[in-house]
C-alpha cells in the first residue's frame, strides 16, 4: 500500500513508462513501502545472507513495471553508541540499512538511485538525523554503492567474535558453561551519512 506522502515523491522523480521485462533505465523505477514479509522474501533469494533473521522499521521496493527488483530496510541501528557519532543519549533519529538487495534484472546504477528516493520516502515518514551502514568484507563488499550515494567512509569496524552454538550464532545471554566456540567476526567498511537538522 503506497503512503499519501510518498506518492508525491514517486512521480516528481520517475518517468511514467514502463520497464517490460528487462528494464533498461533506473529511471524506470517506481518506489513505494512494502511489508515485512515480502522484503524477507525477497532477500532470500537475493542476499547473502538468505534467510538471516533481521529486524527493521520500514522496507521499501523498487519495482520495475509491476515486477520487485529491489528491497532496502531501515531499522534502529545495532550499536547503542558509535564513538564521536551518537552514544544512548544522541542516538534518537540515527538509521541504519540493515538490508538491501536488487535482482539481476535491475539496470547499471539502480542501487544509487534507490538508495537516494528510499531515503527521501524515510525523511518524509520519520525524523532522520543520520544514517550508518556497512559492507561485508567476508563476501567481498567495499560500499561503493554508498560512495555514489554520498556516504562518508569511516573505516573498518573493530576485531569481534561471536558465540557460535550448534552452527548458529547465539545473540543474547550468557555463555559461561555453555558448550560452544567463540569464531572472529569478519570486520565491515563502515559509512554514514549525516543530515543537517531542519
Amino acid at each position: 500500500m503506497n503512503c499519501g506522502d510518498s506518492l508525491i515523491v514517486e512521480q516528481d522523480l520517475f518517468q511514467s513508462q514502463g520497464g517490460g521485462a528487462n528494464p533498461t533505465s533506473p529511471l524506470q523505477m517506481f518506489i513505494k513501502e512494502t511489508n515485512f514479509l515480502t522484503a524477507t522474501n525477497f532477500y532470500r533469494k537475493w542476499h547473502y545472507l538468505g534467510k538471516t533473521d533481521f529486524l527493521a522499521t520500514v522496507n521499501y521496493g523498487a519495482y520495475f513495471d509491476g515486477f520487485l527488483r529491489g528491497v532496502i530496510s531501515f531499522g534502529s541501528p545495532n550499536a547503542k553508541r558509535i564513538k564521536g557519532i551518537y552514544d544512548e543519549k544522541t542516538q534518537k533519529g540515527w538509521w541504519e540499512i540493515k538490508r538491501l538487495a536488487m535482482d539481476d534484472t535491475a539496470p547499471k546504477c539502480s542501487e544509487s538511485r534507490f538508495i537516494a528516493i528510499s531515503i527521501k520516502l524515510l525523511q518524509k515518514k520519520f525524523f532522520v538525523k543520520g544514517i550508518v551502514t556497512l559492507a561485508d568484507t567476508k563476501v567481498g563488499h567495499t560500499g561503493t554503492i554508498y560512495k555514489a550515494s554520498g556516504f562518508e567512509y569511516k573505516g573498518l569496524t573493530p576485531p569481534k567474535c561471536d558465540f557460535w552454538v550448534n552452527g548458529k550464532i547465539k545473540q543474547r545471554g550468557k555463555s559461561k558453561g555453555i558448550k560452544g566456540e567463540w569464531i572472529p567476526r569478519s570486520q565491515k567498511h563502515f559509512f554514514i551519512k549525516l543530515f543537517s537538522p531542519k
